[in-house]
């Protein structure tokens, strides 16, 4: 997906100045998640122009960004000036180009959405997290409480594979894919890659209120999760040995 955030009529900042409520509550549900934990070395995977990876060094001694946009890559050098424990690195969420066993934290978020195929990148960031090491992913929920009204609606079943949903964009005539991914299955394959799944939450709950819903959010991430409410799930696992998983 690089390709189109290094398109010049495409501005990933003009993007997000209309979405504080979202950016909010992801802010909220990393700080649910982190605790009060410190890392050594934390990964923004996928990190954009850094919109998260000046949070993350609240928790980590060294953050790296690995983004494959240059365009983006760019505007982080600029975002991020004067913050000397951030690094910023090329490299895809299936190649990062970091040694194994590297990290001890890797964030990703905004990434999944563009992914049928999420496997490959599973497997990298187990490979570049150490051991008992913790990732965070974040995915589109295909399940989400709009998606079974119109399942029900609609009588279509909300399938458990990625379901993509291709959107025109006027930028050039491309397209660019949206994937949803079904949280039971994702959570099994999380499993299968060698993941312990420790929480989850759901996030971006109540989006598009006429009010600020803020504390509604950071109240119930973590009720809503149960039953996969939101457009957002974070989903917080933990490394483990693959021997001990097969």
């Amino acid at each position: 997906m690089g390709h189109f955030y290094d398109d010049p009529d495409f501005s990933y900042l003009d993007y997000w100045k209309t979405r504080n409520y979202e950016h909010e509550s992801e802010i909220i549900a990393l700080k649910n998640l982190l605790g009060t934990r410190h890392f050594q070395t934390a990964l923004d995977l996928g990190g954009g122009y850094g919109r998260l990876a000046s949070f993350l060094t609240s928790y980590a001694k060294q953050v790296l960004l690995v983004e494959p946009s240059l365009k983006q890559r760019n505007f982080a050098k600029s975002h991020l000036k004067g913050i000397k424990n951030i690094k910023i690195l090329a490299g895809t969420c299936q190649k990062t180009k970091l040694p194994d066993q590297s990290c001890d934290l890797v964030v990703m978020v905004r990434v999944m959405h563009h992914l049928t195929e999420t496997s490959i990148v599973l497997n990298e960031i187990h490979r570049i997290l150490k051991p008992n090491g913790v990732a965070i992913i974040e995915f589109a929920n295909s399940l989400n409480l709009k998606s079974r009204i119109m399942s029900f609606i609609s009588g279509k079943p909300i399938l458990p594979a990625p379901i993509d949903r291709r959107r025109a964009v006027n930028i050039r005539n491309q397209t660019i894919p949206f994937v949803n991914h079904h949280p039971v299955s994702l959570q099994k394959l999380l499993i299968k890659s060698g993941y312990k799944i420790d929480k989850l939450l759901s996030v971006s709950n109540f989006r598009g209120l006429p009010f600020n819903s803020l504390k509604l959010e950071n109240w119930l991430q973590k009720t809503l999760a149960s039953i996969y409410f939101g457009p957002s799930i974070f989903v917080k696992v933990q490394r483990l040995d693959r021997q001990a998983v097969l």
